[in-house]
């Protein structure tokens, strides 16, 4: 199991970081009673920002390019994140991810439920085969895995190969499924509507660059 150290050092510093990259002025509204499947946002990040923060630092950037929104990590034991502003209850967030450059000791991977910087759930995944869901409730953060690490399954692609994340955040139910093969499923009531994200970090070793690309968010 690897162990989640990254989550342990980067606690201080991710409101910083959060409110540096992801300012939202409006909000559209929770949905109601939608039927199972409807398309409620969908971003192939041609058209940008499109509600997406975006910063550029010594540490770090969060910005746009090959047609994909990326993440780059440079300083070690760091997490980055950004939030889209629609808020939701119910949702099926669906991303395509790849490694560009750094090391595969790395994690990546999709946010729901935001509700600020110290309050949301997190689903990430490595380029060296590890995954996890974790909740961060005020400020604590809470790594939902066998001994507080992260697990590992060979359904995750590893090194430069693209991955496909699929998460549910429906009812009380969280899961996360990777190429579609169901990696974690968890019950938590802590949060029940909330805004979706993207996070990427780095462990020992900087310079982690993640693409994100094809967001789509259903009702689930």
């Amino acid at each position: 199991m690897k162990p989640a150290l990254i989550f342990v050092f980067v606690l201080l510093f991710a409101s910083f970081v959060l409110s540096s990259c992801s300012v939202v002025d409006s909000l559209q509204p929770i949905q109601g009673t939608v039927e199972s499947g409807t398309l409620l946002f969908k971003d192939d990040f041609s058209v940008n920002p499109n509600g997406w923060g975006t910063m550029g630092r010594a540490g770090g950037e969060i910005g746009f390019e090959f047609e994909g929104l990326t993440i780059k990590v440079n300083t070690p034991n760091f997490l980055f994140w950004t939030v889209n502003g629609s808020r939701y209850r119910d949702t099926r967030i669906e991303v395509d991810a790849v490694l560009l450059d750094g090391p595969a000791d790395d994690n990546f991977g999709v946010i729901c439920r935001f509700k600020d910087n110290k309050n949301f759930y997190g689903f990430v995944i490595s380029h060296d085969g590890y995954y996890g869901i974790f909740k961060m409730l005020d400020g604590t953060l809470d790594l939902a895995t066998s001994a507080s690490n992260l697990d590992y399954s060979e359904d995750i692609r590893k090194g430069g190969v693209v991955n496909h994340i699929t998460v549910v955040c429906q009812d009380d139910i969280l899961r996360l499924t990777v190429n579609d093969a169901l990696l974690s499923e968890i019950q938590d009531s802590s949060f029940d509507e909330g805004q979706v994200g993207l996070i990427a970090g780095a462990y020992e070793f900087g310079g982690v660059k993640v693409l994100f690309d094809n967001l789509d968010v259903y009702q689930p």
